[in-house]
């Protein structure tokens, strides 16, 4: 991890080297925190959830911590048990490939927004709300949008062995997400929650610039283009042959990700290395 956070600023690097990545600092943050659940769970305390639980009603009362601290809260072993081992299965595959400062804002920006879409539609609710639900499935949608085609293997109920893409995978957990909310159904599961995780992890993915864009948004985009006044042309730039173009625009991007690593690429530059493997793949053989 010691190379993958010297974007942080000095006192976050070092409380985040203590440990060999950011996935690994959450498990463990959850973890204790459980811990520390189980402790007031045992007492008949009530104090604890009532403080870090998310609520209309806790917001209200000025714990406005509660939007982040909600989800390091559990509703029991099974539920902390899935959310980790998601976690970790997929959380340590995306902050590998953008990194450990993009990937602690997709974790947390994920659980904010999820308790934001929550909130709207139960804010007067006292009833409390925890988990890292809304913050994994950010992470499961993020991973689905930089691989839609890799395959996934997971133990269905914990038995049975199930392979499937992972674009069609977080069809499915959105698919359970918003059914139960378009059809009204009571349920203990805060649908919205995830819901919200689960937009914030595709749009924070498409912000950084990866994954392929959807044609309902090439549509939009040609739209919106087309509605916007007409510029006087400027002056044709000579065209670069497949050789001067690799030199000139792609080699520096090569040696900055030898550098800096793929995380530290603009949108500019991602888009000029997808012109490059386009160009590659129609290069006769």
């Amino acid at each position: 991890m010691r190379g993958r956070v010297h974007r942080f600023s000095e006192p976050i690097r070092d409380w985040f080297n203590r440990f060999s990545s950011v996935t690994q600092f959450l498990l463990v943050a959850n973890i204790a925190v459980f811990v520390v659940q189980l402790v007031f769970m045992f007492l008949r305390s009530p104090l604890f959830d009532g403080l870090f639980a998310l609520s209309g009603t806790g917001l209200q009362r000025g714990f406005f911590w509660q939007p982040v601290t909600y989800m390091f809260l559990h509703g029991g072993i099974l539920h902390i048990l899935i959310n980790l081992l998601v976690l970790w299965f997929i959380g340590r595959e995306v902050e590998f490939f953008i990194g450990g400062k993009y990937f602690t804002r997709l974790y947390f920006l994920g659980g904010v927004f999820g308790a934001a879409l929550w909130l709207a539609f139960n804010w007067q609710s006292g009833i409390p709300v925890v988990g890292a639900s809304a913050a994994v499935l950010a992470c499961v949608i993020a991973f689905a949008t930089l691989f839609p085609d890799r395959q996934i293997t997971f133990l269905l109920w914990f038995i049975i062995p199930v392979s499937i893409k992972a674009k069609y995978l977080a069809l499915i957990l959105v698919a359970l997400d918003l059914v139960p909310v378009l059809q009204h159904a009571p349920s203990n599961v805060a649908h919205l929650a995830h819901l919200g995780g689960a937009l914030l992890g595709y749009l924070y993915i498409k912000q950084l610039g990866y994954g392929s864009t959807p044609r309902w948004m090439t549509w939009w985009e040609s739209l919106k283009a087309g509605m916007r006044p007409r510029r006087r042309a400027r002056p044709a730039r000579r065209e670069l042959s497949p050789e001067e173009f690799m030199r000139e625009k792609v080699d520096p991007i090569l040696d900055k990700i030898s550098r800096e690593g793929m995380q530290s690429l603009t949108r500019e530059e991602r888009a000029t290395l997808d012109a490059a493997r386009d160009l590659m793949e129609k290069k006769p053989r």
